[in-house]
């Protein structure tokens, strides 16, 4: 009989030797592209523009006090971090880095016969082949097939950190509110009252009951607001499903203000209330990279909350990832493997720390202005639209490192301060409406969907299609199809003169998404968008808004070379491996299996 500590070392081996046989079939770069002009291409595939990735696969550590490590790289070299993270985004990963491992298998959230899920699984093998618009900014996108032959249209990503910021406000206030005792969730006897919010001081939003009075054995409760059961000690109760179930002494709350707004299942609830759970789903659905992520996983309390990530925000159960790590190797790499494609760990903790950091800082829209806009505003807010479609926000501590403040087609690059501040032109209330039928889903199994999260308006004059499914083609067309809890204010702008309607049409598309790698920007701070920007003493052409220049060891570009074509400017960097911390301990894989070389000599990981 084979003992249990033998089938583990049985296990271990052939998990590690069968992840790295994979890495070792794959060549030294596979769609990176760090070479220059000197390079030969068969070694360092060329690309003198210098928007490629232009590093290996690595998973990044997570902590704070290793040099390279996800949280050492926030505080000593932020941009870093941040570029790091954007190339998380930006990666066309490959079969060896575990993509694809459930290939045509339908994944996800069971719909409400309890078996019908969401949709396909695996269909991408990079953030931004759906964030597309524009490419490399995780921006809005393609109509993807879930919940429904209808489909779902990709939203765009641009003030996520903001976004993410407003919902954790929100929550914050609701239990302040209703929290009478402190203890940090909603006793039976607490459960009373309208759930209130302030967007702005003066200002404020009816989020529903605690109460369950409509007797349906819920709080009554916006489904923005996500709910799950407590019992008398605060601890979550896993099969409760409401009020009346045994042992349920009261309740706690997420507000999820990511996606469309999918209803409670059996399971999770709809799309989490974090960027970090929203990123990890999205690379196990989407492209069948599974996380293991003890910041999410781990309950200590097990009331439902986990851990608060090193970027500050709160996360919760509902964001647990299915490779929970049950089983660890050296060094802490989870074995579990849970599409059993033959790649552990996919994605790691410290690659959720480096991606949640570049989408918490990952810049807001702009407007363009213009000769309308000011009147198109003003109407916009007489028609009522302003009732949902909420313009701005205070949270009381921004958590961003940076601010890019864009008009005019040009960006002046900001440090933030520690304390409140006012999110400006973000129009949405988050909470969910129904919009009448010409908004109503009905998903595979037959239920169907009447109530959506108001969507965010700015970036809404380069997001189009329009709609929770695409299927309103212009800006005219979606105001049209309102209805229900928006018929009021689609009839008043029914009732505005053409002209009128045009301002308003005018005022939403000057809600504008750019590019930020083509954005002219101020970067040093001198007031001037230098047309000869010098960096590590080469001039790179414009001034322009690229984190490779504000690295603690900045980029330093080839400048002009000869080519086939001529003279180019090429912005491949020569000291990639310097500028992109490539021998700092937490980077540094000279064997190139993905992991870094002092992984099997880290600490002891957390117990789960």
């Amino acid at each position: 009989m084979i003992s249990s500590t033998f089938r583990f070392c049985l296990l271990l081996l052939l998990n590690l030797s069968l992840s790295l046989s994979l890495s070792a079939q794959t060549p030294p770069f596979a769609s990176e592209r760090p070479g220059g002009a000197g390079s030969d291409p068969l070694e360092s595939p060329r690309d003198l523009s210098g928007r490629s990735v232009k590093t290996c696969r690595v998973r990044a550590v997570h902590g704070t006090e290793l040099p390279g490590s996800s949280g050492w790289l926030m505080r000593n070299d932020p941009w870093l971090a941040y570029q790091r993270g954007r190339e998380l985004s930006l990666r066309e990963y490959s079969l060896a880095d575990g993509a694809f491992g459930e290939s045509g298998k339908l994944r996800g959230k069971t719909q409400d016969d309890g078996a019908t899920v969401l949709g396909s699984s695996n269909h991408v093998n990079s953030c931004v082949a759906c964030h597309n618009v524009p490419w490399r900014d995780m921006g809005s996108g393609i109509t993807i097939q879930k919940n429904s032959g209808a489909g779902r249209n990709t939203p765009h990503l641009f003030g996520g950190g903001l976004v993410e910021m407003v919902g954790q406000e929100i929550r914050r206030q609701l239990l302040a509110s209703v929290d009478r005792n402190g203890n940090g969730w909603v006793e039976l006897m607490e459960a009373t009252g309208q759930a209130l919010v302030e967007p702005t001081p003066g200002q404020q939003l009816d989020f529903g009951s605690f109460a369950d009075e409509d007797g349906d054995g819920r709080p009554d409760l916006n489904p923005v607001v996500y709910v799950w059961y407590l019992d008398g000690d605060g601890k979550r109760i896993p099969w409760a499903r409401d009020l009346s179930a045994a042992g349920v002494a009261g309740y706690n709350f997420e507000v999820q203000v990511f996606g469309f707004g999918q209803r409670d299942r059996v399971g999770h609830g709809g799309l989490s209330s974090t960027l970090r759970a929203v990123s990890s789903n999205a690379f196990d659905i989407h492209s069948g990279l599974q996380a293991h992520d003890p910041t999410a996983n781990l309950e200590p309390r097990l009331d439902g909350l986990s851990q608060i990530s090193l970027a500050g925000a709160q996360q919760f159960y509902s964001g647990f990832t299915r490779d929970a790590g049950t089983v660890l190797g050296p060094g802490g790499i989870s074995l579990d493997d849970p599409d059993r494609d033959g790649v552990i760990e996919e994605i790691s903790e410290g690659d959720m720390d480096l991606i949640e950091f570049f989408l918490l800082n990952h810049p807001a829209p702009t407007q363009t202005g213009g000769a309308r806009f000011e009147r198109g505003r003003k109407l916009f807010a007489a028609s009522g639209c302003v009732e949902c479609h909420v313009s701005d926000w205070r949270v009381p501590q921004d958590r961003r490192f940076f601010d890019l403040q864009v008009s005019s087609g040009r960006g002046q690059l900001q440090a933030t301060r520690p304390g409140p501040l006012l999110v400006k032109g973000v129009f949405s209330d988050f909470r969910h409406h129904d919009l009448g039928p010409e908004f109503h889903e009905m998903q595979y199994d037959g239920s169907q969907i009447k109530k959506f999260r108001t969507t965010p308006l700015w970036g809404v004059g380069t997001t189009g299609p329009y709609g929770h499914d695409g299927a309103s083609l212009s800006l005219e067309a979606v105001i049209r199809r309102h209805g229900g809890e928006a018929a009021p204010a689609r009839d008043r702008y029914l009732a505005l003169e053409e002209a009128e309607r045009d301002h308003l049409l005018a005022f939403l598309s000057s809600l504008v998404l750019y590019s930020t790698e083509t954005l002219p920007t101020d970067l040093d701070g001198d007031g001037v968008i230098s047309e000869h920007f010098t960096v590590a003493g080469v001039d790179t052409g414009g001034e322009l808004f690229n984190p490779e220049w504000l690295f603690r060891l900045p980029g330093r570009i080839e400048g002009w070379v000869e080519v086939n074509s001529g003279r180019v400017l090429s912005k491949a960097l020569v000291n990639l491996q310097e500028a992109y911390g490539e021998s700092l301990p937490g980077l540094k894989d000279l064997d190139r299996d993905g992991f870094p070389d002092w992984w099997l000599r880290r600490p002891a990981p957390r117990k789960s």
